[in-house]
């Protein structure tokens, strides 16, 4: 049964990635990362077959299942490495493919039951043919490999095909043969890209004027051959109304290649750049302006003064030093913000979003992903919140160190705080909320999800259907759950009113024993318990009490209430701190 519910897991994984392959775009993210890892997926079905074979001997040998294990395992490592030559893979890893066939041979040898039939050979004539072929095909690899131009002769008779044998024996070249080309460029002018074919890379040098470079990648055999294929590609610098557009002339290239664009900008010059459609990275340094990135790979951009505009990208994106308004979407990949002075918006799914030393407000929309946010301060405003995170579903929250307020509207998120100066505010449903050293006034409305608040100085009003815990809380508290416990602990005096009110469950309160309260407590089916205030007593069945306790003018008004549980009040030793209408 294990056996065939892994076949049918790995048979739907194959039918997926099938259909992704099938759907998505030719340069979606999602079909880069399957064209790295579908190796992945040979490895399983290797592991599936020997596991059946150990199990119940379907299929009878193992040697296919660790051919096909370490097959896949060669695969995996070679796209991750950039290896992409076959022979070169043929000639280097050889040895393991050997290795894998002769394990097979000796677990069917050594694992061998009666009632398998006759014992067969470990090592039998043909086993010993295959394996010589085996080793003869490796050296014979790793001496083309080494001799490349033998294979280039034969891919130069194939024609047309030559572009299947670069696939699978070619890597890619770095060429270039062309030297910069310099070019005028004007305050605010606009450099365009549009479905630019490679990578993006803008700095800043101490020079009068601009200058771009191109560097080809082209996938083939040799350098000779590779110098033929980029003598047909140019870049070309068409300028429009305060605008420079960039694009490749490429004379129908039949070979696969990929492109650098490197441009290089004079020092403290403004330029506005505009990208739509680069199948690379976007690399930025040191620049001023506005920058629109639309469908890209990867994004980094480091010390820019300007607003910053990414819509769609694919990989990773790093934004660092940024002085101006950043706004991102549509993101597929982990996403690292730090030191960006300016508003903040992000809109994004499944991904990790983690942000540093922000100054400006910060409004966040993620699902089903990861948020961390810490150092975040910015203008006092109390109309708008410092930060506002909207719409965040089946995610994790972690949130420190915020000079201002926060609200957030959660579903099916965890929530944890710390270190918030302003007010806090959260909305939640199904996951647990938790809130330390919250500076000012707290309101928390959590469906389904337990509460735990530690240190909130001001007013709290919670409501909640499961636990709530509050420790070390000094303003006014009123606390409602449906269910659950509800547990109160404090060892400072009350700055306020407190209420309790608990429809199924226990209310749990200890006070300092030298504080000065109103009472007024009931419980209908539960019990009524007062323990370490001097006079104050309940009989074995109270449950109802209405009584004062070191009576004064403003002495808090505390009120508990619950329908089935049990109602529990305790001094907890001299309060740490006093009011100041308390002291003499």
């Amino acid at each position: 049964m294990l056996k065939r519910l892994a076949t049918l897991l790995l048979g739907i994984g194959l039918v997926g990635l099938g259909v992704l392959v099938f759907l998505a775009p030719e340069q979606a993210y999602i079909v880069r990362v399957l064209t790295r890892g579908w190796p992945v997926f040979l490895i399983l079905a290797g592991v599936v077959r020997v596991a059946g074979y150990l199990i119940d001997r379907t299929p009878r040998s193992p040697v296919g299942g660790c051919l096909l294990t370490a097959l896949g395992g060669i695969l995996l490592a070679a796209n991750l490495r950039g290896e992409l030559s076959f022979f070169s893979l043929l000639g280097k890893y050889w040895f393991w493919l050997l290795l894998a066939y002769i394990a097979g041979r000796v677990l069917r040898q050594y694992t061998h039951r009666p009632a398998d039939g006759l014992r067969t050979q470990a090592f039998s004539p043909g086993a010993i043919a295959l394996m010589v072929l085996l080793f003869g095909s490796g050296l014979a690899a790793n001496y083309v490999t080494k001799n490349g131009q033998t294979w280039n002769g034969w891919n130069l008779r194939l024609g047309q095909f030559s572009v299947v044998g670069d696939y699978l024996f070619g890597d890619p070249i770095a060429v270039e043969d062309e030297s910069a080309q310099t070019f005028a460029l004007k305050a605010g002018t606009r450099l365009l890209l549009n479905n630019f074919k490679g990578d993006l890379e803008v700095s800043t040098a101490a020079q009068s004027q601009a200058s771009a470079r191109l560097i080809k990648r082209i996938r083939a055999t040799n350098e000779e051959e590779a110098k033929q294929v980029a003598q047909n590609i140019h870049l070309q610098i068409n300028p429009g109304e305060n605008s420079l557009q960039f694009s490749l002339q490429t004379n129908d290239v039949q070979k696969d290649f990929l492109t650098t664009l490197i441009l290089t900008l004079p020092e403290n010059n403004q330029a506005n750049i505009e990208v739509t459609g680069l199948t690379g990275s976007a690399k930025f340094n040191h620049l001023r302006g506005d920058h629109n990135l639309r469908e890209v790979g990867t994004v980094e951009i480091t010390q820019n003064t300007g607003r910053i505009q990414v819509d769609g990208a694919h990989g990773t994106v790093e934004l660092a030093q940024i002085n101006g308004p950043v706004s991102l979407s549509n993101l597929n990949k982990q996403t690292t913000l730090r030191e960006i002075t300016g508003a903040l918006t992000l809109t994004a799914q499944g991904i990790a979003v983690s942000g540093e030393k922000l100054n400006g407000p910060v409004q966040v929309h993620l699902s089903q992903g990861r948020l961390e946010l810490s150092e975040i301060s910015g203008p006092q405003n109390n109309a708008q919140p410092l930060v506002k995170l909207d719409d965040i579903t089946a995610s994790r929250v972690t949130l420190s160190n915020i000079q201002g307020s926060v609200v957030v509207n959660a579903e099916r998120s965890r929530i944890e705080a710390e270190d918030i100066s302003g007010d806090f505010t959260v909305k939640s449903s199904a996951e647990r909320v938790i809130a330390r050293q919250i500076g000012g006034a707290l309101r928390i409305h959590a469906e389904n999800g337990a509460v735990e608040v530690e240190e909130v100085s001001g007013a709290t009003i919670i409501e909640a259907t499961q636990d709530v815990s509050i420790r070390d809380f000094r303003g006014p508290l009123n606390v409602t759950s449906q269910a659950g416990t509800i547990s109160l602990a404090t060892e400072e005096k009350l700055g306020g009113n407190l209420t309790a009110i608990n429809e199924r469950g226990r209310i749990r309160l200890s006070l300092p024993e030298d504080s000065s309260f109103k009472l007024d407590a009931d419980t209908e089916r539960g019990r009524l318990r007062l323990r370490g205030f001097d006079h104050l007593e309940t009989q074995r069945q109270q449950r109802h009490i209405q009584t004062e306790y070191n009576p004064a003018a403003n002495a808090p008004v505390i009120v508990l209430r619950t329908t089935s549980g049990n109602i529990e009040l305790q001094a907890s030793g001299l309060a740490l701190a006093s009011n100041d209408d308390d002291r003499p």
